[in-house]
């Protein structure tokens, strides 16, 4: 019997507000600017104020990868942009499985990661209409807060060390000319035992996980920015402009130009800082 999908789900809180709550363990008090991360969607509830009792927020098959809505009252609600990505139980990476059901990132730590932070901006601008990039921008997005949630030196202890450094030279530093050995070298590892150990901790190789990154920023770049459209690949670390459509293709099963064209911030593009 096939085993049933799984989703990720991602409460990030744009105004007011919000408790959360889920069987088994103490509520979650979340401010403006703070994100609940529920890596394995465990059944919860969310509420406008400290977490008591609430609601459960509309899931299933059919819902969006990322939406906004108002949990409690017009008066005292809270505002929060929801994002969910599915994935196979089956292939779930350790760093999903080891975290808590339920946590919290504060809004400094958010604020802190300029990739998750202006995706959510993104996702959660006024007007925005769902596009066909969703289910990835989704997908990154919590692939990102997973990443951000994971322990590391010096705030706790980590598995794999050598895997959080590969890990923020490809956050910080995507468009530099890496390859897996350099990765490797950057981590402190042979290039067998880091390929190995950044799967099983990410669950996926180090050189598709640089390429998403790359890809995401391109795509914010498209989107936001003035920046001329052949200046793009270089930006984010592509020599080969054949090697970047292809690879941006692949990700939004469409160009890049189709994509800045399809781009809801297109109008105000030249005023966006590169």
């Amino acid at each position: 019997m096939d085993t049933e999908p799984a989703r990720a789900v991602l409460h990030h809180v744009l105004a007011g507000r919000c408790g959360l709550a889920l069987p088994g363990t103490g509520p979650l008090d979340l401010a403006p600017g703070d994100l609940a991360l529920l890596p394995t969607g465990t059944p919860h509830r969310l509420t406008a104020g400290p977490a008591a009792s609430g609601t459960p927020p509309p899931g299933g098959p059919g819902a969006p990868p990322a939406e906004v809505r108002v949990v409690g009252g017009t008066e005292e609600g809270a505002r929060v942009l929801t994002v969910r990505a599915g994935y196979d139980p089956r292939g779930a990476p350790p760093l999903m499985t080891a975290l808590p059901r339920a946590l919290r990132l504060e809004r400094r730590r958010v604020e802190g990661a300029p990739l998750l932070r202006e995706t959510l901006a993104a996702l959660a601008a006024p007007g925005r209409r769902a596009g066909p990039g969703d289910r990835l921008l989704a997908l990154r997005v919590l692939e990102t807060a997973l990443v951000l949630a994971a322990p590391r030196p010096p705030d706790g202890p980590c598995p794999h060390p050598g895997i959080a450094r590969g890990l923020a030279a490809i956050e910080h530093r995507y468009a530099e000319p890496w390859t897996v050995v350099t990765l490797a070298r950057e981590a402190g590892m042979g290039r067998s035992a880091f390929t190995a150990a950044f799967r099983e901790a990410v669950g996926t190789s180090p050189a598709r996980h640089l390429t998403a990154r790359r890809i995401r920023e391109a795509a914010r770049l498209l989107a936001e920015t003035g920046l001329p459209q052949s200046a793009v690949p270089a930006r984010v670390g592509y020599r080969s402009r054949v090697g970047f459509h292809l690879a941006f293709r692949t990700a939004y099963g469409m160009t890049p130009g189709e994509y800045r064209a399809a781009a809801p911030a297109a109008p105000r593009r030249s005023r966006r800082p590169v």
